[in-house]
């Protein structure tokens, strides 16, 4: 739904009344104002400043019975000091009596110094409604530092904090939904088997419609919303909604927390991309203090190195001393300023003290580099804040910053450019290659996280880049995503998140609905310590982590909660880019029965396929020993088969058009397959023969090899050549399934 300029008039006027009262939480009739002016059905209700305006003529507009509430803008929740009564409908002097009893109740609740104040008093439409799970619901908004409004939908009532937190948490939907949109969300509740089950398919409806109006609501009143509004909701509460015994969808009670829009801070922050290819593809690199002795450890030493080391020939070093630095086999002067290089410089690694950084920055010239690494964490002497202001008024237009504190960046050589790499590390202790499988590039606030990956996969060169972009001082995770999904050399996008900078996640979550590559995303702090105390359930329902899942999920991100399955991820996506899916239906070729039954157990949305006719006539004419089950297609091999028949087992599955994908399984320990150092690298060894494989079918491939160490060139042969390994075959398979379950979904 789409706020209209009647809505807007309506919402305003609301909105503006309370401002000029001082206000900034309305009163719970204004709520209903608000939601009947996005068309929204509430209660009917009448307010009353004092309980003497209480008229024959109010009360005829209501039934029998009716609920009466104080209205205060010092109590967010009424019920719970006697603030919301059932009364009979009887003449005005009784209903006068039974608000003043009320109010009197409610102020004996507190002390003498803290009566809070009492506004007057609403009557309002008593609700008959099956007190159920699924008919009562809550809607209400929340508004989330990086994320902007968050739209929380749960079970209503009473107990909805404690049902979110023990039983099932709140659903989170990011704003503003289409009404389409709404009802897929939706329709994928656990409640819709109860609706389904009655024969009242519609409540789904009608909770769909009502969260795509809040949704359109919170957004235009926010600021992610390109018209800026005069005011933005806070925090909103419609608790419950309800479902009446006569099919009405009817918000019951309503909390609404704002604030002006010009006393906010609050914008969404740009995506910049200017100048971010010189990072990646410099002409002229300078690095900034490099020692020019070799037996002390200089991190800008062996930053140089390995720049060197990557033949470039526009590569210039940098020490106040000056002198001279042998890298390898030549010799490199060493300049005393960035100034007395006499060639063009489009990047800088600044790996001197941090002391000196803003002294150095404030000295370029607004004709010099295009881009700087900041190696260093800031100096200890200075807190953050202090060190980003005085940045801010030395660093020359359209120069851009990675870090400070980061390893900075890796972009592997090819025949287009000369290739990158700032990360430090000695080729010893990190070995980073690149070949033609590289095609990702993986995004990380810690080194460490891109340190662990790459060990991880010494025989799979997968990265073609690799940022670690620290305290994101300037260049921030959304400005690469969005550069690198302009990199036609880049597949695959790999991401580790700690957190976010005010507005910085819904920009995020925008340009996650426009990127056409794979994201596979691993984020820091899933536990939550606790929510904070706050008025309302809607903001100590949620978590910091809930909302960045929401985010990923309502977007075309694969977020990934476990390391481990996030570094076996990355490796299928990035060695399986150029694979077909073409479905879910799956063959598996595995030499041991116990790992056929894991294998079985994690399949998930894979299918066993049904192999055709001819497939199952040729498998079970190569069945020489007659110990396979060919009537599955999950192949329990046996150890009894070798390197031949083992591959003629997978081509079969391979070439039948019932299957999408494969997986293998060895155990390599047995005498007939050839997997040993000595034996492996024969041509008609089982890991020849599956490379052989791989490159002729364009169905998605993986293997699992449950060998220890002594196998590891067996592994490596596949590795190398493109296909996913993994230790374990639970492993390979659960890989499997998130591939081809993202592909056949995006």
């Amino acid at each position: 739904m789409n706020i209209t300029t009647d809505n807007r008039t309506i919402v305003d006027n609301v909105f503006e009344q309370a401002n000029k009262e001082e206000r900034n939480i309305l009163f719970e009739h204004e709520v209903y104002q608000i939601l009947n002016g996005i068309g929204l059905d509430t209660p009917k209700y009448h307010y009353l400043e004092v309980s003497e305006e209480v008229t024959s003529e109010i009360l005829s507009g209501f039934g029998d019975e009716v609920i009466v509430k104080i209205v205060s803008s010092d109590i967010a929740h009424k019920q719970k000091v006697g603030g919301v009564k059932k009364v009979k409908n009887y003449e005005p002097l009784f209903v006068q009596y039974v608000l003043e009893k009320m109010k009197q109740e409610v102020l004996s609740h507190y002390d003498e110094d803290n009566k809070p104040k009492i506004n007057g008093f609403l009557i309002v439409e008593l609700v008959e409604f099956k007190q159920s799970i699924g008919y009562e619901i809550l809607i209400g908004v929340k508004d989330d530092p990086s994320f902007g409004p968050i739209v929380t939908l749960s079970k209503g009532g009473d107990d909805a904090e404690f049902f979110a937190k023990y039983y099932d948490k709140a659903n989170l939907l990011m704003p503003q939904l289409s009404l389409t949109e709404a009802k897929q969300i939706i329709n994928k509740l656990n409640i819709k088997h109860k609706f389904k089950s009655i024969g009242h398919e519609e409540y789904l409806d009608f909770i769909a419609e009502a969260a795509s109006v809040i949704s359109a609501l919170a957004y235009n009143y926010s600021y992610i919303c390109a018209e800026r509004s005069a005011y933005f909701i806070k925090t909103m509460d419609i608790n419950p909604f309800v479902i009446t015994k006569d099919n009405r969808f009817i918000a019951v009670d309503g909390y609404i927390e704002f604030e002006k829009a010009i006393d906010s801070n609050k914008y969404l922050p740009n995506v910049n991309t200017t100048n971010i290819k010189t990072f990646f593809n410099p002409k002229g690199i300078a690095v900034i203090g490099v020692s020019s002795d070799p037996t002390k450890y200089s991190m800008g030493r062996e930053i140089a190195r390995l720049l060197h080391d990557l033949r470039r020939d526009d590569l210039y070093c940098v020490n106040v001393r000056g002198g001279e630095a042998v890298l390898g086999n030549k010799t490199y002067t060493l300049y005393e300023s960035i100034e007395d290089i006499p060639y063009d410089i489009e990047m800088v690694v600044y790996a001197a003290p941090a002391k000196h950084i803003t002294s150095f920055i404030s000295k370029l010239k607004s004709n010099g580099p295009k881009s700087i690494v900041l190696i260093p964490g800031i100096s200890q002497d200075l807190d953050y804040v202090t060190f980003t202001n005085e940045l801010n008024k030395v660093i020359p237009k359209d120069v851009r910053i990675i870090g400070p504190n980061c390893m900075g960046v890796f972009y592997g050589e090819d025949e287009n450019q000369k290739g990158v790499n700032t990360l430090f590390i000695d080729e010893e202790r990190l070995h980073l290659a690149v070949s033609e499988h590289s095609n990702t590039a993986l995004l990380t606030q810690s080194g460490g996280m891109a340190i662990t990956l790459i060990d991880k996969m010494p025989n799979a060169p997968i990265f073609k880049s690799i940022v670690s972009f620290g305290n994101k001082y300037d260049i921030k995770i959304t400005d690469l995503i969005k550069y690198f999904n302009q990199d036609s050399q880049i597949k695959v996008i790999a991401l580790y998140i700690e957190g976010f900078a005010p507005g910085e996640g819904r920009v995020f979550y925008d340009l996650m609905r426009e990127v056409h590559k794979p994201v596979l995303v691993y984020k820091s702090g899933r536990t939550d310590v606790g929510a904070k105390a706050a008025a309302s359930h809607t903001a100590a329902m949620t978590g910091d982590y809930d909302v960045f899942e929401a985010a990923c999920s309502q977007s075309k991100v694969l977020l990934i909660e476990d390391t481990e399955a996030y570094h076996d991820s990355v490796k299928a996506f990035a060695l399986l880019a150029n694979k077909k899916v073409t479905g879910n239906k799956v063959a598996g070729v595995l030499n041991a029965g116990f790992e056929a039954t894991v294998a079985s157990d994690e399949l998930g949305i894979l299918e066993p396929a049904i192999f055709s006719t001819g497939t199952q006539d040729y498998i079970d004419s190569i069945n020489s020993h007659g110990l396979v089950n060919t009537s599955m297609s999950i192949l329990d091999v046996t150890p009894m088969t070798n390197d031949i028949l083992f591959k003629e087992f997978i081509e079969a599955a391979l070439l039948d058009d019932a299957v999408d994908c494969v997986f293998v399984g060895i155990v390599p320990h047995v005498e007939n397959i050839k997997a040993t150092p000595n034996t492996c690298n024969d041509e008609n060894s089982l890991a020849n023969l599956i490379v052989a494989l791989n490159k002729k079918y364009d169905k998605p491939l993986v293997v699992s090899v449950n060998g220890g160490e002594y196998y590891g060139d067996f592994v490596d042969i596949m590795e190398r050549a493109g296909i996913p390994v993994y230790a374990d075959i639970r492993s390979a398979v659960k890989s499997l399934e998130r591939f081809v379950k993202y592909h056949l979904q995006n």
